[in-house]
Formats: structure tokens, sequence, C-alpha cells
């Protein structure tokens, strides 16, 4: 089955821990927990506001030392850190933006593949790849079940990555909207529905 994966924006807002508990309570599986520009008592402030049952469902980008002091399921490496703890058990994922990158890193847990189509939290990120690329690399396996689609993911773009190999998508701007905050909780579990309905049905 496909998966939906969410990132957490880059900046903390009021009531976030509220919401993301929220989330995994109406089903999300997987949880990228991305403040790049945030220090280690920050991004451990946040978890501490959320249920110790959901930390196996989070994972890392940064402050890698976190996971053993929260027992949280997974890192992501990239440009800031770019190895995995020393004896990591959980899962190791990794961004790729070009297919070359995909075979470079498929030894790893799972890869996000981006920017498919145009980003929604970042303005004029990304023109997408060419669709025959993507079907190239779906049919000589490049694609997999271990590769998400990221970038300008939203109901009507999941729907267009019917018959391609991806294992899910990766959603961000298309959750949590322009100004995320405890007043649009609803809004965000809605979105959140929608964009699940849209997933199983790929």
């Amino acid at each position: 089955m496909k998966q939906l994966i969410a990132i957490t924006t880059p900046i903390c807002f009021p009531g976030e821990g509220r919401i993301i508990t929220s989330l995994f309570e109406a089903g999300l599986q997987r949880l990228h927990l991305r403040k790049p520009d945030a220090g280690k008592e920050t991004v451990a402030a946040l978890l501490n506001q959320l249920p110790e049952a959901f930390y196996p469902r989070i994972v890392i980008h940064d402050h890698f030392s976190l996971t053993d002091e929260y027992a949280l399921g997974g890192v992501h490496l990239n440009r800031r850190n770019q190895n995995a703890p020393d004896h990591f058990a959980g899962s190791i994922s990794r961004s790729c933006h070009s297919i070359q990158e995909l075979e470079d890193w498929k030894s790893l847990d799972y890869l996000f593949l981006s920017p498919i189509f145009q980003s929604i939290s970042k303005e004029g990120y990304g023109n997408g790849f060419p669709w025959h690329e993507l079907e190239q690399a779906t049919e000589n396996g490049t694609i997999s079940s271990k590769v998400f689609a990221l970038g300008g993911i939203d109901v009507p773009h999941i729907r267009q990555l019917k018959g391609l190999g991806f294992g899910g998508a990766v959603v961000l701007g298309a959750l949590w909207g322009k100004q995320p905050g405890e007043q649009s909780r609803q809004e965000i579990i809605e979105r959140f529905n929608q964009l699940t309905t849209a997933i199983k049905e790929l």
C-alpha cells in the first residue's frame, strides 16, 4: 500500500505539538521532523509535547543524538548531516534530486525524489522532472516502493502519480497551509484526510 509521509514546517509554531499528535491519532504513520535552524533544545521541547507511543514514527533531520534519548524511528541524511550515528538500528533515508542519485543511494531504507512538481512551500522552486524520465525510471526499477515523491504534492498531483512506481508521496505545504497555528488544527486534519484518501486510490 502507498504511504503518505509528512514533513514538519521549518519553523515551530504555537500548538504544533497538539496538531502533530492529532495527525498521528488520525493515522499518520511517518513524520519527518525538519527544523533546520532550530537548536537541539527546541527540537527536544517539541518531542516532549508528543506521546512516547509515537516516537517510533518520527524521523529527524538534525541533532541525531536525540534518537537515543527518545527512541526515534529514523534519521534523514542531508548536507548538514552526512552519516547516521554508529550502530543506529532505525531507518536511514535521504533526499535525491536526480535519477542518478537514486541509484547512488539505493542501499538506504528509503529515498525522497524531488522536486516532482513545483513546490507549494517554496515559491518558485522546482519545475519537476520530464515525465518520460519518471516512466523510464519506473520501468527499470530505479523508482520503486522505496522511493517517495516530494515537491508540490497535493491531492490532484497525487492522482497524477498513478502508474509510476513510487512507494508514496511526501507532503509539506499542502498539509500545513500558509500560516499554520492552533486555530487551523481542524483544517490541517481535514487536509490530511483528503491527502490520505488520494494516496489510498493510487
